[in-house]
């Protein structure tokens, strides 16, 4: 084998590079929470187990063969079990929450894992289920059936990735460009259906097939995942996060958090708090 092609070092269950400070084990999965902090750039490895990893704080890129993916704070990343990759932590450090999934326990259900890297960059079904999983761990929530739960919710999301692909219209991209621009702002299906050239019930129809949710549910994804990058913040008042984000008020705020996160924003900045 070329020496490029190489997988590098294979890592077992629970084994990272980065120093982990916290971990949960059980037997359906594998919790660590580490922080690295300082740059640092880890050499093209794999893992023994399928993983999830949630981006907490930090520049991180990740990838393989020199195409890197940024990874913003507030990102769910899958990587199945054995594929290669390396990974480059900017200067200011980086932490993470990782999902180890136990191949019993897969066996077990019967799932099949995508055989790809999957990415969830706030608007997918993938980082609020590993969200939640944090905040319990995180608080010291985590009883047996709330854990379960939520690491059925995530293999849900997951397997969702391996089906079949349904081919997206061409102006479907540019409906989700402009939530992803406009999402702090009031949008009104009208608006995004003049943007797309159709009607407005068949953009909710579409929509609706291709990302089994409405457009609303999806701008509350995007300010919700904008929240929790501002929560890091102490200085940031709650009623200002609130209104950064887009949402009516503190209370909406409290409302849709406490319904994508499953916990308040107050108690996620606990969690989340550098």
């Amino acid at each position: 084998m070329p020496a490029h092609d190489s997988p590098g070092t294979h890592l077992r269950a629970g084994e990272f590079y980065s120093p982990i400070q916290t971990r949960l084990r059980t037997s359906d999965v594998l919790l660590s929470e580490m922080r690295q902090p300082c740059s640092r750039s880890v050499p093209r490895h794999q893992h023994e187990l399928a993983y999830v990893t949630v981006v907490l704080h930090g520049d991180y890129l990740e990838g393989d063969r020199g195409k890197l993916d940024e990874l913003r704070p507030f990102t769910a990343v899958f990587n199945p079990a054995g594929i290669a990759h390396s990974t480059v932590i900017g200067p200011a450090g980086a932490s993470f929450f990782t999902i180890e999934l136990c191949e019993e326990n897969i066996r077990y259900l019967a799932v099949n894992l995508p055989r790809q890297t999957t990415f969830d960059r706030g608007a997918g079904t993938m980082l609020w289920p590993g969200l939640r999983l944090y905040s319990a761990f995180k608080t010291e929530t985590a009883d047996p059936l709330v854990l379960e739960s939520y690491v059925l919710e995530m293999l849900g999301a997951i397997t969702e990735f391996e089906a079949p692909e349904k081919a997206a219209p061409r102006w479907f991209g540019r409906v989700k460009d402009h939530l992803h621009e406009g999402f702090r702002e009031p949008l009104r299906m009208r608006d995004l259906a003049q943007e797309a050239g159709v009607h407005p019930v068949h953009l909710a129809r579409v929509f609706r097939k291709m990302e089994r949710r409405t457009p609303g549910e999806y701008q509350h994804r995007l300010q919700v995942r904008a929240a929790c990058e501002l929560l890091r913040d102490p200085e940031w008042p709650l009623a200002a996060i609130a209104a950064e984000c887009g949402f009516a008020d503190q209370s909406h705020f409290t409302r849709i958090f406490r319904k994508m996160a499953d916990t308040t924003p107050a108690r996620f900045r606990q969690a989340v708090a550098v």
